[in-house]
């Protein structure tokens, strides 16, 4: 079953109904669900598929020959296909097939557009009309979403013209987490959602017919399992010099988040680590956390750098530097070990996360107080404030997440107040979210005032 992809599926379900030629692009990173997607968007259309490897120029033209022609019941050594010898020649052959839409999808395009220039032209020539008649689909995948956003453009010129949309595949949502796992608890629904960040293809290798704790032994601790190396490898798919990228996200995966901080436990110099820094965030793998603007400037901290991939999070923090310990003992061992007594801790983060997805849903839905226009978190010297968002009229919408106590006290909602001081705004509407219950004085503070709202970890 597809979930949390309602949207993009009509996006390409219109495309492929309206009267025109498109040409888009679906990127996301590696097990992001875009052959999921494709898959589902095409189980009742004729297509023409092909997945490029990553091959020399004249051999990617021959696979490609070879697997178009087969799709269409064309013998690959007949002289109709021995005699295309362009891309365009090659893509034009789509005009044979029986549907009237002329669907054609080619997964990891830039295997293709890196080497050769003749491809990109072709595509544009096909979505003009100037190849075939008929009209035509055509999606071009990549998993790159550095190289889609920042050299797809300057790399295929004024070819750039022809595509018709991008579509960007985002990690699922927590309410699509709890979906797939029906089985499981919401908070540890929310656990998993830390360590697999929402990733569509390391969800999958979870099920909710075994403990959490089984599926982290025998899917990621247990060595040759299907995700024992997901962390590194993915760091190796996107970056060279990993060594030095592994150093960094192990320090921010260990509490490391100010630049000053990663050059001291590096020793790496500030500039060496700017760009280090900037090549992670531009692949998603880290995000830098500004804090939310406001007058309270002077107890305000500079902005953060946050492991953003959770899996990847995950891998520094307990299996990177925990390797030997990892082949002596047996997986639960080394869960019970190094895991399990911090793993709330780990998760907490992602509370936040959800969170802000739950005033962001209410937004959307338009049930929040507030339209917003604005929204962020406040890192201060001494403490911070977990949601913010704000209207065109500066009305505030402030939230506290409680994941590691029992139970939200009201002292910890006189901290929140505290810090809504430093940070000198609002405090028009206040969301208390808590794993655990909430305390009598809080609770009876809820009923006599409107504006402050309690969510418990079920209602999310």
């Amino acid at each position: 079953m597809l979930f949390g992809r309602t949207n993009e599926l009509q996006s390409l379900e219109d495309m492929y109904v309206g009267d025109k030629n498109s040409f888009s692009i679906l990127y996301g990173r590696s097990s992001i669900g875009k052959t999921t997607l494709l898959k589902e968007f095409c189980k009742d259309k004729e297509c023409i598929y092909y997945s490029a490897p990553q091959a020399s120029e004249k051999e990617q033209f021959q696979i490609m020959k070879k697997n178009i022609s087969r799709q269409l019941g064309i013998d690959p050594d007949s002289e109709m296909i021995a005699t295309k010898n362009t891309y365009s020649e090659l893509l034009s052959l789509i005009d044979n097939m029986n549907s009237s839409v002329k669907l054609l999808i080619i997964e990891g395009f830039p295997n293709i557009v890196k080497s050769n220039k003749e491809f990109i032209s072709a595509i544009a020539s096909i979505v003009k009309g100037e190849e075939i008649d008929s009209k035509t689909m055509i999606i071009c995948t990549s998993s790159s979403v550095s190289w889609i956003e920042n050299s797809l453009v300057s790399s295929i010129g004024t070819h750039a013209y022809s595509i018709s949309a991008f579509l960007k595949l985002k990690e699922l949502s927590f309410v699509d987490t709890v979906r797939m796992f029906p089985k499981y608890s919401v908070p540890d629904c929310l656990r998993l959602y830390a360590i697999t960040g929402g990733v569509p293809g390391y969800m999958s290798k979870f099920s909710d017919s075994v403990s959490l704790k089984d599926n982290i032994c025998t899917q990621i601790i247990k060595i040759g399992s299907s995700l024992s190396n997901e962390g590194s490898e993915y760091i190796k798919e996107e970056l060279r010099e990993t060594a030095l990228y592994n150093t960094i996200l192990f320090c921010i995966a260990n509490g490391k988040y100010k630049l000053n901080e990663l050059h001291e436990q590096t020793n790496f110099g500030r500039d060496k680590i700017s760009v280090y820094l900037k090549n992670l965030i531009e692949r998603e793998i880290v995000e830098k956390i500004f804090s939310y603007d406001t007058q309270g400037y002077e107890h305000t901290r500079k902005g953060l750098y946050r492991i953003k991939a959770g899996l990847v999070e995950f891998w520094f923090r307990y299996i990177y530097a925990n390797a030997s310990e990892l082949n002596l003992c047996e997986p639960e061992e080394f869960y019970d070990t190094y895991i399990k007594d911090s793993l709330d801790e780990f998760a907490s983060e992602t509370f936040i996360k959800v969170g802000t997805e739950f005033i962001e849903l209410m937004d959307s839905m338009g049930r929040l107080q507030i339209k917003t226009s604005r929204r962020g978190r406040w890192w201060g010297k001494n403490g911070n404030i977990d949601i913010i968002a704000c209207d065109n009229k500066n009305h505030y919408v402030i939230g506290k997440c409680n994941w590691l106590s029992d139970v939200f006290t009201f002292e910890m909602f006189e901290e929140l107040m505290y810090n809504v001081s430093l940070a000198n705004i609002g405090k028009d509407y206040i969301y208390l979210f808590s794993k655990g219950t909430f305390d009598e004085e809080l609770t009876k503070f809820a009923d006599e005032n409107d504006n402050v709202t309690l969510i418990g970890i079920n209602d999310l």
